[in-house]
């Protein structure tokens, strides 16, 4: 796990922890948030970074990691759904970014699609590599590329995030 104290739940169809974390966006998101989230007529405030431990790592392309990439995407968007009820709740504004090709699944996507790996890492300081097919994919410190990254935006600060994540996960 990473310095910056995630917060940290399992994963609901195999034992293995899905860590979470709350950062203020970058400059990137709040420069282009009108081209990311058109349909936002204000700034984000956190962006919640999940990320799902993988079964094996995701650098290759196989018949094996794209299932493995699709049981990860399910468990997320499971998760993401979960969070999105309870934040609605509170009345804060979340958006789900597809992990797969980085448009918001709930409002239009923009002429900029998210970019989750660099997003991250900007974020986290977590390093990535391209692959041979012109992916990224991340190396976690104790995943290496056995991590599978997601991310949601919301217009809640962190501190408040954090607290409702705490108390609901």
């Amino acid at each position: 796990m990473l310095a910056n104290n995630p917060i940290i739940s399992y994963q609901k169809t195999v034992p293995l922890p899905i860590e979470m974390y709350i950062k203020k966006p970058s400059d990137f998101i709040i420069n282009n948030i009108s081209e990311l989230l058109p349909n936002w007529k204000i700034h984000p405030a956190s962006i919640i970074v999940v990320l799902f431990y993988s079964q094996i790592p995701i650098k290759i392309v196989s018949q094996e990691v794209e299932k493995e990439k699709q049981r990860l995407k399910q468990e997320f968007l499971q998760f993401a759904n979960k969070l999105t009820l309870i934040l609605q709740k509170e009345k804060c504004l979340i958006e789900i970014i597809d992990p797969q090709d980085g448009k918001p699944l709930n409002t239009n996507p923009g002429t900029i699609n998210f970019d989750i790996v660099a997003t991250i890492y900007q974020l986290l300081g977590l390093s990535f590599q391209s692959t041979n097919e012109g992916c990224k994919v991340l190396n976690h410190p104790t995943q290496n590329t056995a991590i599978y990254p997601t991310i949601l935006v919301s217009d809640r600060k962190p501190q408040e995030i954090n607290s409702i994540l705490q108390s609901s996960f």
